[in-house]
């Protein structure tokens, strides 16, 4: 068998005809998703684990969203384009936004916190140790 025909691509053929060959991917969508993770990241430190979270395109949106599953539903906080705040939405509703504009100063981590603080303020979030009693033996 020539080497060349185990290089052949078939475009026509792929994934079995189930579904049309991927476009190019697009780096804006790409920057997002990195974007979606890294602020992900930072809500573990809220407890939310990866098998809380995902982030994908979300044709409705027209934009990039990290999906949180909350005791309280799905909250979807999504990658605005620059300089705009970011949208969060439940139930497929714009329900608010957060206090901050995607700006390059502004840190991944401080956009989950307000988003961890967000989930929180609509009692979609506990946070642990929240019903306990400062004294000071256990202030820092």
């Amino acid at each position: 068998m020539p080497r060349a025909a185990l290089t052949e691509t078939h475009t026509d053929d792929y994934c079995c005809g189930y579904a049309a060959a991927p476009a190019d991917p697009n780096p804006g969508v790409a920057a997002d998703l990195m974007q979606a993770r890294a602020i992900a990241g930072g809500l573990a430190e809220f407890g939310i684990g990866s098998a809380r979270w995902s982030a994908a395109y979300d044709r409705e949106a027209a934009a990039v969203v990290l999906r949180v599953d909350t005791p309280r539903g799905l909250y979807a906080l999504a990658i605005p384009e620059p300089g705009q705040p970011f949208p969060v939405r439940h139930h497929g509703e714009r329900i608010g936004a957060l206090d901050s504009r995607r700006t390059y100063g502004t840190a991944d981590s401080y956009t989950a916190a307000l988003f961890a603080a967000f989930l929180r303020d609509r009692g979609a979030l506990d946070f642990p140790g929240r019903d306990v009693c400062l004294t000071p033996k256990n202030m820092v």
